[in-house]
């Protein structure tokens, strides 16, 4: 058990795919008072066809790459500096101070990886409660839009991301639970809750819970659940 928080670079990994409404705001929420010796912010946009580019300031590292999550990610984490990654989605907002509880929880040296609590704006109840609820063992992992974070020596000897069109981020916490203990912060990330409002919350609770299930146990492919989870967004 380490007794001391490392003084560690984190490297904030930001996939984009026409964020123009949400970019700004998860840009802030990820700099905060953070000097660039602290945190390193690289955002990865796969296509954007908005303003999303030109919201970016200059002091951020951008790469452009083709359109899949997995690999925009990877290709930020591979380009890094810091030797803790934070990936943090487009629409997403970390909470304040979220460097210092993330360097708590690496205190323990055991601890390869884990997430905040995510909560969805406009904040969903019973989204919330979903969340919290406690699952069988094959169920404790991790959503992207929780903000995961990992040791990136770890990441890199995992290989990173599987490059899939979905389920990259259930795959990751797996690999990475292998390695060593997950945590879960309890703090809320927050996250742009438009596809629950298109598709309905419940609705959409309840398939995402039906395809964790036919891709954990019933053998459906990531290609087959990606192309019944699309959001306004991805079809511009």
């Amino acid at each position: 058990m380490a007794n001391v928080i490392p003084d560690q670079l984190i490297s904030v990994i930001i996939p984009t795919l026409n964020e123009a409404e949400n970019i700004r705001a998860c840009l802030q929420a990820a700099r905060q008072d953070y000097s660039s010796d602290e945190v390193e912010i690289i955002v990865v946009d796969g296509g954007s066809l908005d303003e999303t580019l030109e919201l970016i300031p200059k002091d951020v590292n951008v790469y452009q790459t083709k359109p899949s999550r997995a690999h925009q990610m990877n290709t930020g984490a591979f380009a890094s500096h810091g030797n803790v990654l934070l990936f943090c989605h487009g629409d997403s907002r970390l909470p304040k101070g979220w460097r210092e509880l993330i360097l708590i929880a690496l205190r323990d040296e055991h601890v390869t990886g884990g997430a905040f609590q995510a909560v969805l704006e406009p904040a969903l109840k019973t989204i919330k409660l979903f969340n919290r609820i406690k699952l069988p063992k094959d169920w404790r992992f991790f959503y992207g839009d929780q903000g995961m974070f990992i040791r990136k020596d770890i990441f890199t000897k995992i290989g990173g991301f599987q490059e899939i069109p979905l389920m990259e981020d259930v795959e990751l916490a797996r690999a990475i639970a292998q390695e060593g203990k997950l945590v879960r912060i309890n703090a809320p990330i927050i996250t742009d809750s438009r596809r629950m409002l298109e598709k309905g919350h419940l609705r959409q609770v309840f398939g995402n819970a039906w395809r964790m299930i036919s891709y954990l146990y019933l053998g459906v492919s990531s290609e087959k659940i990606a192309s019944t989870y699309r959001s306004s967004r991805e079809e511009k």
